[in-house]
């Protein structure tokens, strides 16, 4: 039969087990996770680049786009003057 001596002993040893072994698991997890934060952390940031080229894209697509309209506009009222030029010769 096993003393209260034995017994504070043989608890004492599971306490520092599992103490050992809980330690073990919060550092598994905490290098988990920040290596998945570096992970998340890099898409991020290709993500951002990509949008970033996104916004240029579209700014320069939005400029030409306003270039033709103004060029269209342009031709537009030359084409018109260009017409009563022939009608006031004829």
């Amino acid at each position: 039969m096993l003393n209260q001596n034995d017994i504070n002993l043989l608890k004492n040893m599971m306490e520092t087990v599992i103490d050992e072994r809980l330690s073990k698991t919060e550092d598994f997890i905490l290098d988990e996770v920040g290596r998945t934060q570096t992970y998340l952390e890099n898409k991020i940031d290709q993500v951002q680049k990509n949008i970033d080229e996104l916004n240029q894209y579209y700014r320069i697509t939005k400029l030409e786009h306003d270039n033709t309209t103004l060029l269209l506009k342009i031709i537009d009222e030359l084409t018109k003057r260009v017409e009563e030029l022939e009608n006031k010769i004829a």
